[in-house]
């Protein structure tokens, strides 16, 4: 369980790092920002929870087969 959960931490952490290197280029002064980000921050954290949920659905697979 803890690759799945590593997975789940470096898909986090690699998002993060994107977002820092091109929030500059893409930076504005609209009202609703904020609330962009925190919708996309949930986006990315439930994107990377189901990929890791997709690895272990693959490693049982390959298990069974």
């Amino acid at each position: 369980m803890g690759k799945y959960i590593s997975i789940v931490i470096l898909i986090i952490m690699a998002s993060f790092f994107l977002f820092l290197a091109l929030g500059s280029f893409f930076s504005s002064d609209i009202p609703y920002e904020p609330p962009l980000y925190i919708f996309g921050t949930i986006i990315v954290i439930l994107l990377s929870v189901l990929i890791s949920i997709l690895f272990y659905i693959a490693d049982l697979l390959k298990e069974k087969l």
